[in-house]
């Protein structure tokens, strides 16, 4: 039985005590400063310093924004060596990201492997800036102290940094405090956190001038440019790419956009956060989701390879059902997918509700329930600021032949109402799309409507990612329904919900595209990873997501009966640094 067991060692940080020191004759005034001078002797020689000590060094720096000079950057990056990163976290099991984008995006492009581990190339481009060894650079670096894999990092960055001549102060702050009182507010010089790209729409709130924090407001929303980045040709490059469909991007203005970033060097990626799913060898066909790790995404070519007696007596019965189960951490409080919950509610969510479009592993909005949409962007410009932005009117066909679970048909009709329902509910805070935005939305027929936004957005086939019939939402408020059972269209049907122990879902008779292979699909819950990875061991549970722990992935890779997957996903882990105007340096 494969126990996990998540310990990592870091390197604590040493703080020196100065002993009680009172030579003979000196006022208590020259104890203290004779005590302070020794004491900073000592450090100064042992390379051991106190917090108090490095910030008084650093105080010195006639530089106060030193970050803005690019051969102090670009000296940072080469000087760490990311391969050691990611084989002191995950062995053979991940690999150094140097894209935007993970290894398996059509969008990849290797734009930050010209920042290969090279010290003395580190050095010539300190010594440039002028510093090295001698007279070295004085930098923190900051991380939130819930993550034990940042704190390794830290103590590698760290390492790597003093060793060409930067001095590093690693602090470590509770989550939220990092994000709201540093990150965001740009009070830091060099932090480690993910940001999440499944496509280049996602670039536009964090490198976007527009997007610093200070400013968000009402209509300028996902203000995440924590860089304080500014940069006119690579917005101009985006803007070559977007608005537009992401199915059609121009790939050599793709490559020109990162390329642009990456010779900015103000955010080194290190590695993409893995998804990690462990599985009965029986099973075939499972492909995880970039975005979640979920493997559900691939139930249509999920099939169980059964025992061939087995086969051929239910052959003969003529009746051959197939189940799969699985396990969860956690529990879904209710069911209702526009009201927030845990990630394991809504994979189970996602096989039963279904929208007009769903998103592919590269952000792509392809047609689920539409057969065609007809859009014109308008002649009328809106203004705002100093944007001039399209307006966009669209009629949207349905396909024919689609049904709810209990057999009768899905209409424009009820794409109306769930939309109408979503707005008129002001407790829902859904994905932060602004409904608003929507100036007219009408049913043409039971099969058209028609849709007119006030201002473009590249996103806007969200506004219809989940709908309902019109005769369950219409009058009523969103946000009380659908706790305890759920309805919709998709190749599954909630079967049953025994609180505190399983879910039961099974196949929809009415879904009209092919159907999965697997019937039926029980959920487990359980909060303990070790219980379940038992469950998998002996057999009780067919598959299941793991946590990216090393030794659990060797274990369960040595397993003969048990097979793993370890799939790179859309959010990442990267170095940051503060390109924010700094009068003096903020003390973390």
């Amino acid at each position: 039985m494969v126990i996990i067991s998540f310990v990592f060692s870091a390197v604590s940080g040493i703080f020196l005590s100065a002993c009680k020191f009172e030579p003979l004759g000196l006022t208590v005034e020259s104890q203290k400063e004779s005590q302070q001078e020794m004491t900073e002797a000592t450090d100064a020689v042992s390379g051991i310093f106190t917090e108090q000590y490095f910030y008084e060094l650093k105080s010195k720096q006639a530089n106060k924004n030193p970050l803005n000079d690019i051969n102090i950057r670009k000296a940072i990056f080469f000087a760490i060596d990311r391969k050691r990163i990611i084989e002191e976290l995950f062995g053979n099991y991940n690999v150094v990201l140097n894209s935007i984008f993970n290894n398996d995006s059509k969008y990849y492009y290797p734009a930050w492997d010209i920042y290969s581990y090279n010290p003395g190339k580190a050095k010539e481009l300190l010594k440039t800036a002028g510093y090295d060894i001698n007279n070295p650079l004085y930098l923190t670096l900051g991380a939130s102290q819930d993550s034990n894999s940042r704190q390794i990092i830290q103590d590698i960055v760290k390492e790597n940094l003093e060793a060409i001549g930067i001095k590093v102060w690693n602090t470590a702050k509770e989550s939220r405090e990092w994000y709201v009182e540093y990150v965001k507010s740009g009070n830091y010089e060099l932090g480690l956190w993910a940001i999440y790209t499944p496509d280049f729409n996602s670039l536009i709130n964090y490198f976007s001038s527009n997007k610093i924090p200070p400013l968000e407001s009402d209509t300028n929303r996902n203000c995440n440019n924590y860089y304080w980045y500014d940069n006119k040709e690579f917005e101009s490059a985006l803007n070559g790419l977007l608005p537009g469909n992401t199915d059609v991007i121009d790939m050599d203005i793709s490559n020109q956009a990162q390329n642009i970033l990456a010779e900015s060097a103000f955010i080194l990626p290190l590695y993409s956060r893995v998804f990690c799913i462990a599985y009965n060898k029986k099973i075939s066909g499972i492909e995880p989701n970039t975005d979640t790790g979920s493997f559900l995404s691939s139930i249509g070519t999920i099939d169980i390879i059964s025992d061939e007696n087995n086969d051929e007596e239910e052959s003969e019965k003529g009746d051959n059902p197939k189940s799969l189960v699985t396990g969860f951490q956690q529990e879904p409080y209710l069911l209702n997918p526009l009201v927030a919950d845990n990630i394991y509610r809504d994979q189970i969510i996602n096989l039963i509700v279904r929208g007009l479009w769903k998103k592919d592993d590269s952000g792509v909005y392809e047609p689920d329930l539409v057969e065609s949409v007809g859009t014109g962007n308008t002649d009328d410009f809106l203004e705002k600021g100093d944007d001039l932005k399209l307006s966009l009117k669209a009629t949207i066909k349905l396909k024919d032949n689609i049904y709810w679970q209990d057999g009768d048909p899905i209409t424009a009709y009820d794409v109306v109402a769930t939309v109408n329902a979503i707005k008129e509910d002001e407790s829902l805070l859904y994905k932060s799309l602004d409904f608003n935005n929507i100036s007219s939305l009408e049913a043409i027929d039971d099969k058209e409507f028609s849709l007119t936004l006030k201002q473009y957005s590249s996103n806007w086939k969200e506004f219809f990612s989940i709908i309902f019939p019109q005769k369950m939402v219409e009058g009523r408020k969103l946000s009380e329904m659908f706790s305890e059972n759920i309805f919709g269209s998709g190749p599954y049907m909630l079967k049953e919900w025994i609180k505190g122990e399983h879910i039961i879902v099974e196949s929809n008779p009415y879904y009209e595209d092919e159907k999965p292979q697997i019937d039926a699909i029980k959920f487990i819950f359980n909060s303990d990873i070790n219980n379940l990875i038992s469950l998998l061991n002996d057999g009780s549970i067919d598959i299941l997501n793991i946590p990216a722990d090393l030794e659990l992935l060797q274990s369960i890779e040595e397993d003969e009966e048990l097979g793993l997957i370890v799939k790179p996903g859309n959010l990442w882990e990267h170095l940051a640094i503060c390109l924010k105007p700094k009068q003096e340096q903020a003390t973390q």
